[in-house]
């Protein structure tokens, strides 16, 4: 008898949470999934993605918009918003950072509907590589006693010579430099996942003097400021803009050094494959988008890859012989 008489009673309870739990707004979604995201040891580079994301989204939705009101046409109405403002590449950045959020709340049961999300077809663009002229104007040692373009310099020169990341660059401690193996670690990477790459013989010049002058150990930081902190971001990218405009660069783009290598590397016959490995690409469409492509890069190679060629050249040396 008490057995059947409590029963009611907790299902009623039960489906009382559930409703509370279900209409909760927008805002407590986000938070749920950016404290989910913690949890599963997210980057902080990519919650603030997310986060920058969420507010965009929230500007066209207005404050209050509770979960149950999310669905596809909200979605759609909010992709055509963006598609009157934006790029088709900044309107897929948005939807690709704010789909995880919605797909969390799925679910999780707090929205109802099935959503899509439609990425915009993308126009290619490639960026403008630094070209040789430039590369000689910012790779010549500078002059004088000023340690922060000489900083400057070395740094330069180590983003050319291996493609990473600023803030992969920034991460470095001088225990990551091995000088008798030629290799360097990375161990803050964006997709968490630890790499470790060559150091070309001209770089292992440049790095050995570097160390002797900065002095340094172990975990200290490769590359810091007055104080022997991390370099910050702000502080690099003013230091490379001072650095390059100097010398009469107008490009100042330290992510452009990235497009550079792997595009100079391509053109020098490297394989994809081992380049993905030292860029940390996750697939080859990702490195594809960094290569700057050339028609003189297709004319270089034409004679030696084209099928026609091998049968001029056996027609040619029937010839000969005769």
């Amino acid at each position: 008898m008490e057995n059947k008489t409590k029963e009611p009673t907790i299902k009623r309870r039960k489906n009382l949470l559930i409703s509370k739990v279900a209409n909760i707004n927008y805002d407590d979604l986000y938070f749920l999934y950016a404290s989910d995201c913690k949890l599963r040891n997210i980057s902080d580079i990519t919650i603030k993605g997310y986060e920058f994301a969420h507010k965009k989204f929230k500007q066209f939705t207005g404050e209050g918009l509770k979960c149950e009101d999310i669905s596809q046409d909200l979605i759609n109405e909010y992709i055509l918003y963006l598609k009157d403002k934006l790029k088709p590449q900044t309107v897929n950045s948005y939807l690709f950072k704010i789909s995880p959020i919605i797909k969390f709340g799925i679910r999780k049961g707090y929205i109802k509907d099935t959503i899509e999300f439609t990425h915009l077809v993308e126009q290619e663009h490639f960026k403008e590589i630094y070209t040789t002229r430039e590369l000689e104007l910012l790779l010549k040692k500078p002059e004088g006693n000023s340690f922060a373009q000489y900083r400057t310099w070395v740094i330069i020169n180590l983003l050319l010579a291996t493609g990473i990341r600023a803030k992969e660059l920034r991460e470095l401690q001088i225990q990551d430099v091995n000088l008798d193996n030629a290799i360097l670690s990375l161990n803050h990477t964006k997709n968490r996942k630890p790499r470790a790459i060559p150091i070309p013989t001209s770089l292992l010049i440049v790095l050995k003097e570097y160390l002797r002058i900065r002095n340094g150990v172990g975990e200290e930081p490769l590359f810091c400021n007055i104080y022997g902190e991390p370099l910050p971001r702000t502080t690099l990218q003013i230091s490379v803009v001072k650095y390059c405009r100097a010398r009469g660069v107008e490009k100042t783009s330290l992510h452009l050094f990235r497009h550079t290598f792997i595009t100079l590397s391509v053109r020098k016959g490297m394989s994809p494959i081992l380049l993905k490995r030292i860029t940390g690409h996750s697939n080859l469409k990702m490195l594809n988008r960094y290569y700057n492509f050339d028609i003189s890069d297709l004319v270089n190679i034409v004679d030696e890859y084209n099928p026609l060629e091998d049968f001029r050249v056996k027609k040619s040396m029937k010839l000969t012989k005769k």
